[in-house]
């Protein structure tokens, strides 16, 4: 296969890719985080709830990520897991990121307010998403993470 032929099945792949579709759809009032590696936005209408994704295309999951990559993913869940402790009552971020059907190296940060039920915390929160969910609030928060974020350090 040629070069030209790799590059074109690339370019086909990036218009099917699902997390760029989903990236051009994201309201504004749902990003969090935007810089030239990582967009993070609100997700599933549940306050302080981030997906994280790369903004290139990378089917290598956690193992291919770039140099850049790599030493800005540290900061930058440390940076946004306080800022949703500060901004939206959070007493706990889980991580979480399965990587199988997306070209992007991507993952969730799943806060857990102090106000969250017991029997909703720990790996089975993802199963109450709908019983946690309060847009309004889930873009108050968000406001108040982005706001957070955009103070120099």
């Amino acid at each position: 296969m040629s070069h030209a032929q790799v590059r074109e099945q690339q370019d086909e792949a990036a218009d099917r890719c699902q997390v760029c579709d989903l990236r051009k759809a994201i309201p504004s009032e749902s990003l969090v985080h935007v810089d030239e590696v990582w967009t993070a936005n609100l997700v599933l209408d549940v306050p302080g709830w981030i997906m994280v994704s790369a903004n290139r295309h990378s089917g290598d999951w956690l193992w291919g990520l770039s140099d850049d990559e790599a030493a800005t993913l540290g900061p930058l869940v440390r940076q946004l897991s306080a800022a949703a402790k500060a901004e939206a009552d959070v007493e706990r971020v889980y991580l979480m990121g399965f990587g199988e059907q997306w070209q992007h190296f991507h993952f969730m940060l799943l806060s857990r307010r102090v106000s969250t039920p017991a029997e909703f915390r720990g790996p089975g929160i993802l199963a109450h998403a709908a019983e946690l969910a309060d847009r309004d609030e889930a873009f108050r928060a968000g406001a108040r993470i982005r706001e957070r974020l955009s103070r120099p350090s």
